[in-house]
């Protein structure tokens, strides 16, 4: 053959005998001219007419795989290209032969066939093809084989449509008949699907499946398919092939005609969520890359379908939209940690496109849906655009930095894109969003960053309200940092005093006041006319919401902190007046929710002003601040707290008795006093027989754990002074009288809070002044006997608090007789209690306080103590059923022999478990 080939190619008979030759030296023959020549002279030999007749022959199982296969291409190529050689006699012969070859060669060439010959020579080709297969019984094949062929062809089919040759005008009549064929082979494709096939067969099905999707198939006709693809993409076998499927029915141009599907898949890619969050913990990299793929193609591909969708869908196609942000804000570095958050870039801007091209009405809607997604978007995109650390930056392949860079230029392309959706500084917004987040890791000192950033303030044109608020709110979390820079300040309080006059702004501008005045008292006395005045102004307008006012009331304060007590007096007259003027007028009416709420406003900005307005600030000032002040040079004065609270006595006094009854007034009025007396201090001392008439006049009517936290704090601050223990005696007294009144009558399980605020009460007066509580006024008897009951209640605040209660009384036992006398004769009903809670009764959380008291018996009352137990723990199943005589016994010796409070407590909960 190799002489032949050399020869002019023409001139070489076609012989299969040839045909093998020239395949042996195209295949195997070493010299390249000759390979050239061979292929030259194969084509020509498949063109030729006579091809039809030796491709069968070559197609023999007998011969090398290389001559079948240039056997099966010739058919291929025959029937594709030269159709119109076949006689239509012909026809039914050549499908007979496909057939019966198509289990053994490709699928391709009965694809061909079969486009040449429908409608019009085989009309329902597709029907008939199935039928054929599920009518086929070759004893070398099985069902799965079967199966599989078959699909393989289905598969071809619509593939080969898009690339075969014809006229436009059969083109279309193979496209009506295709069409047609899809009734045939959906039922098939959800049998297979829906039943317990081979995974091999699944597979090929959804490839099926997929491929007739790309040939065009109304999303009305697949819903089935569709929810059937969702629910098998979470089988890892078929996850690959589901999402590439799901990807071809969203992009197909055929499904912007049906919004309505593309909507109904958005639900179910919700579900999804669930299965990436999986898979970024695992780092499954597929995994995520598929469901991203998947998802960010529906936004893409039906963003304005997105935009324009019913009410009942807006929430799930927002949730859409924050399922991809989440993948562009996929932590680690790009492309090293992750690989997929480049994936969503297209979508965000295609989705502003189509905002911005909507009409102007429709814009403003979408922008004011869309506007804080971008906003957030910026403020990921700031993130992942920051280069790595150099340790690990410099680890990485050349290839690997080219993606960063890459990357790095699309964040600031799509940023563009937002900026034109936003037409507003968004990006400085995430700036300074940053530098307030960053604000409490940093280590001031004369850290020159962030003096630049004050610097620029002025030059920020704050008329967006976002960009405004965002600013502020940065602010504030510097205030430590004002504290040591104070020229700044000049810039910084003009800026946020204007934000008072804009109700959009109220909140980060009251709050920023409050936590940079805290901090810079020291340095506010030259802005204190422009704060107060200014806040004048706000108050005798209904600009700012009443809890912006009560907190610019704790800036009033640390301001007028800051200055003479003439001038704060003269501050407070214009301030405060039309306050307590207006607090007086709402007193005089009828008590209404209106009026309520007017005096629940108005007690809580006086009660902020008394926590802040101090001229001897302690080390712990109110709300959290904890950095102390130096004291200014007035401090002999006057504190103008007293001043104020004297003059507004009478009117508490008054509100008081025309709100007795309501619990959300007293308890304002209760915090006011406190925050008063945690000002005032020794101060205090002149107002003490009143504030003890006013905390029993409340108490006496409805009892409540306010008051008695009023009267503790009271109590202690005066505790050591001789000339107020005998109203500090008056008040306990009173307060212990009504407390076992109301529990003789109503029960204590109603009044589990009161009973938890007056153990407290009597624990601390029994460490600081137990005098007031060992006296001949009131018998502690029934106090005592108040506790046992409150040990078992179900409340663990409740039992801390009584358990405190008895480590205090048992302690002071040893000084005082009359204590000891009550802890002997009624010792043991406290035992009990506790080997009850000990044995189930109670909780396994309050074990620890009642492990406390049995040490306290242990320090105090060691012989009564082992009495008790050896009494207790013979009866036969007490204090639980479970418990054995040696777990009895083993419990005892522990407790007689006062391990320390760990194995104490590891006891009660053994016992409890024996």
């Amino acid at each position: 053959m190799a002489e032949e080939v050399s020869s002019p190619v023409s001139t070489v008979e076609i012989t299969v005998e040839n045909i093998e030759k020239a395949l042996h030296q195209l295949y195997f023959d070493s010299n390249l001219a000759n390979k050239d020549t061979a292929q030259k002279w194969l084509t020509l030999a498949q063109r030729a007419p006579q091809a039809w007749q030796y491709c069968w022959i070559l197609l023999e199982p007998s011969k090398p795989p290389e001559v079948q296969f240039f056997g099966a291409c010739t058919i291929h190529i025959k029937i594709s290209k030269s159709w119109n050689e076949l006689h239509p006699e012909q026809y039914e012969i050549l499908r007979t032969q496909l057939f019966q070859n198509i289990f053994q060669f490709s699928s391709g060439t009965m694809s061909s066939f079969v486009l040449n010959t429908m409608p019009e020579i085989w009309p329902k080709a597709i029907q008939g093809i199935i039928d054929t297969f599920q009518q086929t019984n070759l004893a070398h094949l099985n069902d799965t084989d079967k199966c599989t062929a078959l699909l393989e062809l289905l598969t071809v089919l619509p593939e080969e449509f898009h690339t075969s040759p014809m006229l436009q005008s059969r083109r279309g009549h193979v496209r009506h008949e295709l069409q047609q064929g899809i009734q045939c082979v959906l039922p098939l494709l959800e049998r297979l699907l829906t039943t317990e096939s081979p995974m091999a067969i699944q597979q090929h099905a959804l490839k099926c499946f997929s491929s007739w999707v790309m040939f065009g198939i109304p999303l009305t006709d697949i819903e089935m398919m569709i929810q059937m693809l969702f629910r098998l993409i979470h089988n890892p076998d078929l996850f690959d092939i589901c999402v590439d499927a799901i990807v071809n029915v969203v992009c197909n141009p055929i499904a912007y005609n049906y919004p309505n599907g593309i909507l109904k898949m958005i639900p179910q890619a919700l579900l999804l969520r669930e299965k990436f969050n999986s898979a970024v913990d695992e780092k499954d990299a597929e995994v995520c890359n598929g469901i991203c793929r998947l998802v960010v193609c529906i936004g893409e591909n039906h963003s304005k379908c997105m935009l324009e969708c019913p009410e009942e869908y807006k929430e799930p196609v927002m949730e859409l939209t924050r399922f991809i942000l989440s993948f562009s804000a996929l932590p680690g570095y790009f492309p090293v940690d992750e690989t997929i958050s480049n994936i969503p870039f297209g979508f965000w801007y295609i989705m502003q496109d189509d905002i911005i091209s909507a009409a102007s009405d429709h814009f403003q809607q979408y922008t004011t849906v869309y506007t804080p997604v971008y906003m957030q978007l910026a403020e990921v995109l700031l993130n992942k655009v920051q280069y790595p650390p150099d340790s690990e930056y410099d680890g990485w392949s050349a290839d690997e930095k080219e993606e960063f860079r890459c990357y790095r230029q699309d964040i600031a392309d799509t940023l563009m894109y937002a900026y034109t959706l936003l037409r507003e500084p968004f990006m400085l917004e995430a700036c300074l969003f940053v530098f307030r987040s960053i604000a409490e890791g940093l280590e001031y000192g004369d850290d020159q960053c962030v003096q630049n950033l004050m610097m620029l303030l002025p030059q920020i044109p704050l008329t967006n309200n976002k960009l405004a608020s965002t600013a502020m709110y940065m602010l504030g979390a510097y205030a430590e940092w004002l504290h040591d820079f104070p020229d700044a300040l000049q810039t910084v309080i003009p800026l946020l005093l204007s934000g008072l006059h804009n109700a959009e702004l109220a909140i980060a501008s009251t709050v920023a006041l409050k936590d940079i005045s805290a901090e810079c008292i020291p340095h506010l006395q030259p802005f204190a006319t422009d704060i107060l005045s200014t806040t004048e102004a706000v108050f005798t307008t209904n600009v700012v919401k009443s809890r912006e006012l009560i907190r610019l009331m704790s800036t009033v304060g640390y301001t007028l902190s800051s200055l003479r007590l003439s001038s704060t007096m003269s501050y407070l007259d214009v301030l405060v007046g039309p306050i307590v003027q207006q607090l007086e007028a709402l007193t005089s009416e009828q008590p209404s929710a209106i009026t309520k709420s007017g005096i629940h406003v108005r007690i809580n900005m006086l009660s902020m002003l008394f926590s802040t307005l101090d001229y001897r600030r302690p080390d712990n000032t109110e709300e959290g601040t904890t950095k102390k002040q130096p004291a200014p040079p007035q401090s002999e004065e006057t504190q103008p707290v007293l001043l104020v609270l004297q003059q507004v006595f009478p009117l508490i006094q008054k509100i008081v008795s025309v709100w007795l009854t309501d619990t959300g007034i007293i308890e304002d009025v209760c915090e006011l006093l406190k925050r008063a007396q945690r000002t005032l201090l020794d101060d205090m001392a002149p107002l003490v027989p009143q504030l003890s008439q006013i905390i029993v006049q409340i108490y006496s009517v409805i009892p409540q754990s306010s008051v008695l936290e009023l009267a503790k704090s009271l109590m202690m601050l005066f505790s050591t002074d001789e000339a107020q223990l005998p109203t500090l005696k008056s008040l306990y007294v009173s307060l212990s009288t009504k407390t076992l009144s109301i529990f003789q009558t109503a029960g204590i399980h109603e009044h589990t809070d009161v009973i938890e605020s007056y153990m407290s009460l009597i624990s601390q007066l029994l460490r600081k002044c137990p005098h007031v509580v060992v006296c001949e006024d009131c018998n502690p008897l029934p106090i005592y006997q108040i506790g046992l009951v409150g040990l078992t209640l179900p409340e663990t605040i409740t039992v801390k608090s009584t358990a405190i209660f008895f480590c205090d009384f048992i302690n002071q036992s040893s000084k005082f007789p009359l204590l000891a006398q009550i802890v002997t004769d009624y010792g043991q009903n406290l035992v009990e209690i506790i080997l009850k809670a000990i044995g189930g009764a109670s909780p396994r959380q309050v074990m620890d306080h009642m492990a406390d008291i049995l040490m306290s018996l242990n320090k105090n009352t060691f012989q009564l103590l082992c009495k008790w137990l050896e009494e207790l723990l013979s009866i036969p199943q007490f204090p639980s059923p479970i418990a054995s005589k040696e777990d009895k016994e083993h419990f005892k010796k522990s407790v007689v022999w006062a391990f320390l409070r760990p194995p104490g407590t590891q006891l009660c909960n053994h016992m409890r478990l024996a």
